[in-house]
């Protein structure tokens, strides 16, 4: 059996049909092979943001002992040595020198407290590669206290540390002279 014009026609029209629907589909295939790739691009980044960050955090006291203790005055700049690690993640912090090296390039936060010591004024740098970034400092009397904290970026080795300046002295308790710092974020 042949099939009939009429029957070929409408085969005809149903290709016709079927192409002219791919065509127009063909714009939002575009559109979804589009939206695939933001997607993927996406998932990549967030992929990024999750994967392991470097982990760097400190924080010290100045002596170990819970008895009153003055340090200082000092004839010279003086580095100070906070010998009582409560945390050191990442070992960026150097007890034995009082020193912080900075493991990873990135933004980190940096905080000092201080006490007074026997001479009643106590005056106090954090300082990163030998210039000065700011200070605490305080002339009220015996046992008044003085903290501040600053954002830093730093690249990976640099170092900072505080210095006490010279004819000042501080006290502690093993708890009242901290020196802390952490990383923010890297960059």
């Amino acid at each position: 059996m042949c099939p009939s014009a009429e029957m070929m026609s409408s085969w005809f029209l149903l290709v016709a049909l079927a192409c002219g629907l791919v065509g127009a589909q063909d714009p939002s295939l575009q559109e979804l092979n589009t939206k695939v790739q933001q997607l993927t691009t996406k998932v990549e980044e967030l992929q990024r943001e999750v994967s392991p960050r470097p982990q760097v955090a400190f924080s010290a006291a100045l002596v170990e002992t819970q008895q009153w203790t003055i340090v200082g005055p000092f004839d010279a700049d003086k580095t100070l040595e906070f010998k009582k690690v409560v945390t050191n993640i990442g070992n960026g912090y150097d007890s034995e020198t009082g020193i912080f090296t900075a493991p990873v390039k990135g933004l980190y936060y940096f905080r000092v407290t201080g006490i007074a010591g026997s001479n009643g004024c106590t005056n106090a740098g954090i300082i990163k590669n030998g210039k000065n970034m700011f200070a605490i400092y305080q002339t009220a009397e015996t046992q008044a206290g003085a903290s501040n904290g600053m954002a830093l970026e730093l690249e990976q080795g640099d170092r900072v540390y505080v210095q006490i300046w010279p004819n000042f002295s501080i006290a502690d308790q093993s708890r009242l002279r901290t020196f802390t710092g952490f990383l923010v974020f890297p960059m």
